[in-house]
């Protein structure tokens, strides 16, 4: 009999110890939303939200840096995985469980200063050449519509290539854009449209414990209550 209630007690903190293990949230350069430094740890608002639903919901994560598209596989195919910031689109619904938003962003149109255009409406980008990046949900939604978007492999490519003059237009968020231009040395000007808000999250593999989600998902809705994540956000109060 004392036997049997040990293995049990064994059991029972086994099956504690798997529950408790830390979510592991992959995320990649983002600016500002994720910043990634050689001397210091990843920053940035969609960070410090992330942080905050966790510490509010009493739980645990790892924090990886992996490029875009292999962050989206990687939360998709491995259990107990997450990726952030990412646009939720109909084609990513069904594969990822979400929990959301975590960044909220406005997305622009940018012409090189000294080639401009003129854009009133998203209809008018029609006839030009669109500097996207694999992953991004603005870029592949315009694709799906016909657009012609060349996608790169990351959002800053679009910029070299607007300045090299491989395309007519860059797509970025209107924080990003200023951010990667001055790091790159690029004269940028505003945006010739601002068309679109993308509402970021954290999508998590869908065997993720359905109970954990929920909590993460009460800890960032109690966030957004309180007015915590206005500031972070730049939210309208």
């Amino acid at each position: 009999m004392v036997t049997r209630i040990a293995i049990l007690l064994l059991g029972l903190l086994a099956s504690q110890a798997v529950s408790a293990e830390p979510l592991k949230l992959v995320t990649f350069h983002i600016p500002p939303l994720v910043s990634l430094s050689n001397r210091a740890a990843p920053s940035g608002y969609a960070i410090d939200v992330v942080r905050r639903m966790f510490d509010r919901a009493g739980d645990d994560y790892e924090l990886e840096i992996q490029p875009v598209k292999r962050a989206m596989r990687s939360a998709i195919d491995t259990p107990g995985t997450c990726v952030f910031p990412i646009d939720r689109s109909q084609e990513r619904e069904a594969s990822l469980s979400w929990i959301g938003p975590v960044s909220v962003a406005r997305h622009g149109f940018y012409s090189a200063p000294a080639r401009p255009y003129t854009l009133r409406s998203l209809t008018d980008a029609r006839p030009y050449t669109i500097g996207s990046y694999l992953g991004s949900g603005v870029g592949e939604y315009l694709q799906s519509l016909d657009y012609k978007v060349h996608l790169a492999t990351q959002n800053h490519l679009g910029l070299l290539m607007l300045q090299a003059g491989r395309v007519d237009l860059w797509i970025s968020d209107t924080r990003s854009a200023p951010i990667i231009a001055e790091r790159l040395g690029v004269e940028l000007g505003e945006p010739e449209l601002v068309f679109f808000t993308t509402l970021r999250s954290l999508g998590c593999n869908r065997d993720t414990d359905p109970a954990r989600l929920a909590a993460l998902e009460t800890a960032l809705l109690e966030l957004y209550n309180s007015g915590e994540l206005q500031d972070i956000l730049q939210l309208e109060p």
